[in-house]
C-alpha cells in the first residue's frame, strides 16, 4: 500500500488493520475483462481470507481501485472471504460542471474531485459555461493566476488517476472559415497543453443552427459542414501536438433519435477516434437505452458518450433541487457506449450526492441498487451521525426529469397516521404522529446548522420548515380539535403555495395534508 499514496491521502488509516499484499502482473487475469472482452488497466482480483488480503493487478490504477473497494466493502459491512474478480462495467465513468451559473470555487473542484476518485471515477469535464475564458473570451489565453489554479487541477487529476479534460465553446462567436480564428483556438489549446492537458473538448452547443457570417456561407453552405471541417481540423492539429491527445465533441444537434441529418452526417465524416457527446433522446432524459444506443451507433457509426443532464438544475429548473439517485439507465448500456458523463449542479456539495450514485451505477450497473446507493451517498456527505435526519428532507427532492417517486417516506407516515385516526385508534395516531414530528425537528435542526450544503440548500429548507410547521398545526388540531388552529393552518397552506422552491411534488404534498386535515372534520 506504500506505493499508492492517493489511497493513504483519501482514505487515511482506514485499513491499518488489513494485512494487504499487491502483486501487479502483465498477463490476462488482470488485464482482459471476459464479460465485456477489452483489455483494461483498471481490473483486479481480490483474495480475501479474514484480515488477509492479496490483490492482484496491472499497475498502481489498478491498486487504487482495489484498496478503494476495499474500504467500500468495509464501510457497507460487506467483508466476506472469496476470491473476488472486479472491473468496471462502463469504461468512461465521470462528471462534468457544464451548467449555467456561477462556476465552482477552486476548492469545490478540488472536494468533488477527491470524492469522485474515492467512488472510482475515471474522468472529469472542465465546461462551466460562465467561465469567461471557456465560452465568451474563447480567443482569449487564461491569465496567469487562473492558469495557475487549471495546472493544479490538473496535477490532482493525475494523483487520483482520472483524465482531465479541458473544453473550449467557441460557437458563439466564431467564423469557421477565417483562418486566423482557428489559429487562435489553437494558440488557447496550445497554453492549456503546456500544463499539462491532453484531453480536449470542442463544445458546438447551445448556438444557433444557422451560420451566420455571410463569408461561412459561401464557404460551407451549411453549418454541420463547417462543423466538420473545424472537428477534422482540429483533431489533426491536436495529433501533430501530441499523438496521445483525445478529442470530445458536443455537438450543435445533441439529443434526438440519433438518425437526425446533422447529427448522421456530422458522426460520418469526423475520426471514429474523436468522441461524441449525447444526451439521449431528449435534452434531460428520463431514460436512456440500449436501443437507442445502437440507433446512434448505425446513423453516426460512434457510440455515443453520454452527457447527461443529472443533477444539473439551470435554465428553466432552477427551482428544482436535484439530489436522488440515477435511475432509468439500461443496465447493459457499456455495451453499446463510450460511458456517461453527469452534469452537476452549481450547487457542488449537493451534487456530490446524486454523483456517487452515478459513480456506484457506472461501476457495477448489473448490481445497482439505488436506494441502497442512494442512502450510502448520504451516509458520506453529510455523515452517519445526521444520515438519518437530512433523508427526511431529502425524501423531499425527487422533482427532476427522472419522475421518480417523490416523498415516498413522508406519504408511507402520513398515510399510516389517517389509517390510525379513520379507524378510531387516537392513541396510535398521536403515537405515530409524534415519532414523525420528532424526526421532523431533528432534521430541522440539521438543516440549520452552518455547514456548505445546508447552506446550499437554504431556499429549499426554508420551504421544509413552513411544511413542518404545517404538518405540526395539523397534528395539534388531530388532538385538540381546536377550532382556532384553522385560520392558523389556512395560513401557512397560502405561504407554502407562494415559495417558489419544489419540494418534490408540492400538488400531491398540499393533498396529503389537506386529506389529513378533512379526515378530522
Amino acid at each position: 500500500m506504500s506505493d499508492i499514496p492517493a489511497f493513504h491521502e483519501l482514505f487515511g488509516d482506514v485499513l491499518n488493520d488489513f494485512d494487504i499484499s499487491i502483486s501487479y502482473l502483465d498477463s490476462r487475469r488482470t488485464l482482459y475483462c471476459e464479460k465485456s472482452h477489452r483489455v483494461t488497466d483498471e481490473k483486479f482480483i481480490l483474495s480475501i481470507c479474514g484480515r488477509k488480503i492479496d490483490i492482484e493487478c496491472s499497475g498502481e490504477k489498478s491498486a487504487f481501485y482495489a484498496l478503494c473497494d476495499v474500504a467500500k466493502r468495509l464501510s457497507e459491512n460487506r467483508m466476506c472471504d472469496g476470491e473476488y474478480v472486479c472491473s468496471p462495467s462502463f469504461s468512461v465513468r465521470g462528471y462534468i460542471e457544464g451548467f449555467y451559473g456561477t462556476p465552482w470555487s477552486h476548492e469545490n473542484r478540488k472536494s468533488v474531485m477527491a470524492l469522485m476518485a474515492k467512488n472510482r471515477m475515471n474522468t472529469v469535464y472542465y465546461a462551466p459555461k460562465d467561465d469567461l475564458y471557456h465560452r465568451e473570451k474563447w480567443r482569449e489565453k487564461y491569465p496567469e493566476k487562473e492558469l495557475t489554479k487549471l495546472k493544479e487541477l490538473v496535477v490532482t487529476s493525475k494523483k487520483y488517476y482520472m483524465d482531465f479534460y479541458w473544453c473550449i465553446a467557441p460557437g458563439l462567436s466564431m467564423k469557421y472559415s477565417d483562418n486566423d480564428e482557428f489559429n487562435a483556438l489553437i494558440e488557447k489549446t496550445k497554453q492549456l497543453y503546456s500544463i499539462g492537458i491532453t484531453s480536449f473538448g470542442l463544445l458546438l452547443d447551445d448556438i444557433d443552427e444557422e451560420l451566420e457570417f455571410e463569408e461561412d456561407k459561401v464557404c460551407y453552405g451549411e453549418t454541420v459542414n463547417a462543423h466538420i471541417d473545424l472537428i477534422n481540423r482540429y483533431y489533426a492539429e491536436l495529433k501533430e501536438l501530441d499523438s496521445s491527445v483525445k478529442l470530445n465533441v458536443c455537438p450543435t444537434l445533441y439529443h434526438g433519435k440519433g438518425n437526425e441529418y446533422y447529427i448522421s452526417k456530422l458522426g460520418q465524416n469526423i475520426p471514429p477516434r474523436v468522441s461524441v457527446f449525447w444526451t439521449g433522446r431528449d435534452i434531460c432524459s428520463r431514460e436512456l437505452t440500449s436501443f437507442e444506443a445502437l440507433k446512434f451507433i448505425e446513423c453516426t457509426h460512434h457510440k455515443p458518450l453520454y452527457w447527461d443532464n443529472y443533477p444539473v438544475n439551470d435554465c428553466s429548473m432552477y427551482n428544482e433541487m436535484h439530489i436522488s439517485p440515477i435511475i432509468n439507465r439500461d443496465a447493459d448500456l457499456w455495451k453499446y457506449s463510450e460511458g456517461i458523463i453527469s452534469n452537476c449542479m452549481e450547487y457542488a456539495e449537493c451534487s456530490k450526492i446524486p454523483l456517487i450514485t452515478f459513480a456506484d451505477f457506472l461501476w457495477d450497473s448489473e448490481n445497482y441498487d439505488s436506494q441502497f446507493s442512494w442512502e450510502n451517498a448520504i451516509k458520506q456527505v453529510i455523515g452517519e451521525k445526521y444520515a438519518d435526519a437530512f433523508t427526511v428532507f431529502a425524501d423531499h427532492l425527487y422533482t427532476s426529469c427522472l419522475k421518480d417517486a417523490n416523498s415516498r417516506r413522508m406519504y408511507e407516515a402520513l398515510d399510516k397516521i389517517e389509517s390510525a385516526f379513520k379507524a378510531g385508534d387516537m392513541q396510535k395516531a398521536i403515537s405515530l404522529s409524534e415519532e414523525y414530528l420528532g424526526k421532523m425537528s431533528a432534521c430541522k435542526e440539521f438543516l440549520m446548522k452552518d455547514l456548505p450544503i445546508c447552506r446550499e440548500l437554504s431556499k429549499w429548507s426554508e420551504k421544509f420548515y413552513v411544511f413542518c410547521d404545517l404538518t405540526e398545526k395539523i397534528f395539534e388540531y388531530i388532538k385538540s380539535k381546536d377550532d382556532s388552529l384553522k385560520e392558523k393552518i389556512f395560513s401557512l397552506i397560502d405561504k407554502y403555495n407562494t415559495m417558489p422552491a419544489r419540494l418534490s411534488n408540492d400538488t400531491d404534498i398540499k393533498s396529503e395534508l389537506k386529506n389529513l386535515f378533512a379526515a378530522v372534520n
